[in-house]
C-alpha cells in the first residue's frame, strides 16, 4: 500500500533521549509511526548499537511503522549511568546484563509521553537484545507483537520470555546453535512463527534478501491498525 507524503515526512530520523529509573541516560533514533501504525522498540546485541537496525528501521518508515532504536546502557551514545557505573564491558562480572531491560521500559514510558498509546508500542531484538524485548513484551500485555532475531533461552542471565497470546516472531540460523533451538522449542510450543535464514546471527540474518522481506513484511503487517 501507498505511503503517504505526511508518512514519508513522519518517519524523518530523531535523535532522542530519555532516562531510565536506575540512572541511565539512553540515546535512541526515532522514527515516528504513521497514523494507526505502531511503533517497534529495537534492542541491539553485546557490544553493538542501535545503528544496526538502520536498514530495517528504513525500510518499516517506508511502509510507516516507527522505530526506535536504542544504545543500550553502556553502549555507543549510551554511556552516561548512575555513579559507579562503567561500560558493558563489566557487566558479566556484575550479574548487570537483565537490568539493561530497564531501557525498553523507560523507552515504551518515553514514546507515551509523545502520545504513542501502549497498544501500538511493540518491541523487538536481535541476540541478548531480543531476550530483553522479550521480557518486557510478556509483561506489558499491552504490546501488539514481538520480533525475535536469534533469542536463546539464557544470554548472559537474560532470560527469554513468552506470553500466550503476544504474536511473535523468532529467526535463527541452523549453524547459530543456543538460538536455534530455542526458535525450535518456540515453534514446538506454538508460541512463535518461526524462520530459519540460511545463515548470520541477529541482524546479520539480513544478508540475505529473502529473510529481510520477510522480515520487513511480517513486522509491517502486525503493524497495521487492528
Amino acid at each position: 500500500m501507498p505511503v503517504t507524503a505526511a508518512a514519508v515526512a513522519l518517519a524523518a530520523v530523531q535523535a532522542v533521549t530519555f532516562a531510565t529509573k536506575d540512572g541511565w541516560t539512553i540515546s535512541a533514533a526515532y522514527r515516528p509511526a504513521a497514523k494507526g501504525k505502531a511503533t517497534v522498540v529495537l534492542a541491539h546485541g553485546v557490544g553493538s548499537a542501535g545503528v544496526e537496525w538502520t536498514r530495517f528501521a528504513e525500510a518499516l518508515a517506508a511502509k510507516g511503522v516507527g522505530t526506535l532504536a536504542l544504545d543500550l546502557r553502556g553502549h555507543a551514545g549510551s554511556r552516561s549511568g548512575p555513579p559507579g557505573s562503567t561500560d558493558f564491558s563489566a557487566f558479566d562480572a556484575r550479574l548487570a546484563w537483565p537490568a539493561a531491560a530497564g531501557d525498553l521500559r523507560a523507552a515504551a514510558a518515553w514514546l507515551k509521553s509523545k502520545g504513542v498509546s501502549d497498544e501500538r508500542v511493540a518491541f523487538g531484538g536481535a541476540s541478548i537484545g531480543a531476550n530483553l524485548a522479550s521480557i518486557v513484551a510478556a509483561e506489558r500485555k499491552s504490546a501488539p507483537f514481538l520480533l525475535l532475531l536469534s533469542p536463546s533461552n539464557n544470554y548472559r542471565g537474560v532470560m527469554l520470555r513468552t506470553r500466550k497470546g503476544l504474536k511473535t516472531l523468532a529467526a535463527a540460523s541452523p549453524a547459530d546453535g543456543y538460538a536455534l533451538i530455542a526458535v525450535r522449542e518456540l515453534e514446538a510450543a506454538k508460541a512463535a512463527e518461526a524462520l530459519y535464514p540460511p545463515s548470520g546471527h541477529g541482524v546479520q540474518m539480513f544478508e540475505d534478501p529473502g529473510a529481510f522481506e520477510r522480515v520487513v513484511a511480517w513486522t509491517a503487517a502486525a503493524a497495521s491498525p487492528r
